[in-house]
């Protein structure tokens, strides 16, 4: 019988951890933090202080990168758990959904040059 309870413990403490992002839980602006990898955190160059990225509800996004500002539409797929952006020229990209709360967003860019890197956003509210 303990062993069953143990079991049933460990199995609502994973799902409890398990997180799956919702719509609600985006729609806000997020600025950039931070980055990571494997060793440490990384503050940005001064040339992307003031970087976000603004998820609204309507299912439109902005954001400012490399000093450039970019809009278009956004999806979730919960299933992957990332998020899709495509810009006014229909290009696309992925950003896979780490860690998200109120406060902060984790995420990692589906391309060569950020796979390697976490990128850290906080929220203003």
């Amino acid at each position: 019988m303990k062993k069953h309870l143990f079991f049933f413990f460990l199995l609502g403490t994973a799902q409890a951890h398990a997180q799956k992002s919702n719509i609600e839980d985006l729609c806000r602006i997020w600025y950039l933090d931070k980055y990571s990898d494997d060793e440490a955190y990384y503050h940005p160059p001064k040339k992307e202080e003031g970087e976000f990225i603004s998820f609204k509800e309507d299912m439109t996004y902005e954001a400012k990168s490399a000093g450039e500002m970019t809009s278009g539409t956004w999806m979730l797929n919960t299933n992957g758990n990332y998020i899709e952006l495509k810009d006014a020229e229909l290009k696309t990209e992925k950003i896979y959904i780490h860690f998200v709360s109120r406060r902060s967003l984790v995420v990692t860019y589906d391309t060569d040059a950020y796979r390697t890197w976490e990128v850290h956003y906080i929220s203003g509210t």
